[in-house]
């Protein structure tokens, strides 16, 4: 049953799950349904910065209203009445001479996102009507790759079928030595002060390396990579809007076990995912990769664990400042569609929903958790507001805590079997953690998970 929680709170359970892992213009703009618009959500979204707003400036007058307003709202509403460590009146006074001295929108906004920054929640953030427009429109600006920290090198983890990275022979395992003739690690260097204030150091150090391609639509970036055998690649890309949506994808492996890849805990996944998981049945064991994967809307994540579960089972708590609680569950009595071996795939990059999924079906014994530890970005957010001049500020609301009582903010799922990824793993196409999912399978016994 639901807790007794504000009836704000109490938009039927199409809550989401949002928290921003990504930074302005850089991978996806995760946009709420606008029937769950009032419900907590927890889906980690970035922001594209890629729509330009023709409108009146604010004047000096309105920039101090808009500045008073934002950190008052944070003070009444943070779900942590000691706002997660920081001295929030110490971070009023600090900035109120910085937002009478801006001089234009751009820099109030750009101030005002680094003021929430300092509580280091990534859910919790501030945004510019640019910003606000592109998440509403479910788009982002890609360039068709993504680079990541492997071995301490920035390495091509991704690149999508039918992209100009794709047709300039950009591949994954390839190390980017230079960025429009800049040293990659000279770039980072520079990035580095831009990123801080997410709710761990693996979320700042993908907001990082996804800033690396950050830019407007239609700009080009020209990348320098080298290759396992040290030969270069040049390649010049353009950056480009693209629809961001769920995507659900499966396969069956060699072993015969199923294997299905969700991006993205958003309505009408779940019917996408039924149909995936109906075929693997009989499977002798499933792969849920939930590895870049922000979070999502939490119904999804109910409905889905409901496709796995037997009976009724706790799925852990919304807990607001007041108190009062949401309490969620999932399944009910019955046979699931699948009900053999179970392995979740994590990495840095899962957040929210996906945490939530992984934690409890972790801590019910339904299944095996391979990877690396995840985001740690796990809170609630009633609602976005709008406010003056159009921007929009997004508070953490809601806390939540496992049936188990554990924290998932600021610590992350930490997986059964760890699996580290080198950068001779990927030049040679191999996944281990998906190797290592399989091999879990073999050995894992189900448990059925306690009842409620």
């Amino acid at each position: 049953m639901l807790g007794s929680v504000p009836k704000r709170i109490l938009a039927p359970l199409a809550i989401s799950l949002a928290a921003v892992l990504l930074p302005a213009s850089a991978r996806a703009v995760r946009s709420v349904p606008p029937a769950a618009a009032s419900a907590p959500l927890l889906e980690p979204s970035a922001n594209s910065g890629s729509t330009r707003i023709s409108g009146k400036e604010l004047s000096p007058k309105e920039r101090m209203e808009l500045f008073e307003d934002v950190w008052q709202r944070v003070n009444d509403r943070y779900y942590d009445p000691n706002f997660n460590g920081v001295d929030w009146s110490a971070v009023h006074n600090r900035y109120l001479p910085l937002a009478t001295s801006a001089k234009t929108d751009e820099q109030l906004y750009s101030l005002l996102s680094r003021m929430v920054g300092e509580l280091h929640d990534a859910h919790t953030r501030f945004e510019s009507p640019e910003e606000r427009v592109d998440r509403e429109k479910l788009q982002t600006v890609s360039a068709g790759l993504e680079i990541s920290d492997v071995d301490g090198k920035p390495v091509v983890t991704r690149v999508e079928r039918g992209s100009d990275a794709e047709r300039a022979g950009v591949r994954v395992g390839m190390v980017v030595t230079a960025i429009d003739g800049e040293p990659a690690a000279q770039r980072i260097e520079e990035l580095l002060p831009t990123v801080a204030g997410s709710s761990t150091a693996r979320a700042e150090r993908l907001r990082l390396y996804h800033r690396l391609l950050g830019g407007e639509p239609g700009t080009r970036i020209r990348l320098e990579l080298a290759r396992a055998d040290q030969t270069t690649v040049l390649a010049s890309i353009t950056l480009k809007i693209v629809p961001d949506v769920a995507e659900v994808t499966s396969r069956s492996l060699p072993n015969g076990c199923g294997y299905i890849k969700m991006t993205l805990w958003q309505s009408p996944g779940h019917d996408r995912f039924k149909s995936a998981l109906e075929q693997f049945r009989n499977a002798n064991g499933l792969v849920i990769d939930l590895r870049d994967n922000p979070g999502g809307e939490v119904d999804e994540v109910l409905r889905i664990a409901g496709y796995l579960l037997g009976s009724r089972v706790p799925f852990g708590q919304f807990i607001a400042r007041s108190g009062r609680r949401l309490e969620l569950y999932a399944g009910r009595p019955g046979s699931p569609i699948y009900s053999g071996p179970l392995a979740i795939v994590v990495d840095e990059s899962s957040g929210s929903g996906s945490e939530m999924f992984a934690a409890v079906m972790q801590e019910t014994g339904r299944a095996v958790v391979i990877g690396r530890q995840s985001c740690g970005c796990l809170l609630g957010i009633a609602q976005f507001k709008k406010m003056k001049g159009g921007s929009e500020l997004a508070i953490s609301e809601l806390g939540y805590v496992s049936p188990k009582g554990r924290k998932i903010e600021g610590a992350g799922v930490i997986p059964d079997e760890p699996t580290r990824v080198t950068l001779a793993d990927l030049q040679a196409n191999r996944d281990p953690a998906l190797e290592d999912a399989q091999n879990a399978l073999r050995n894992y016994t189900v448990r059925a998970p306690s009842r409620h």
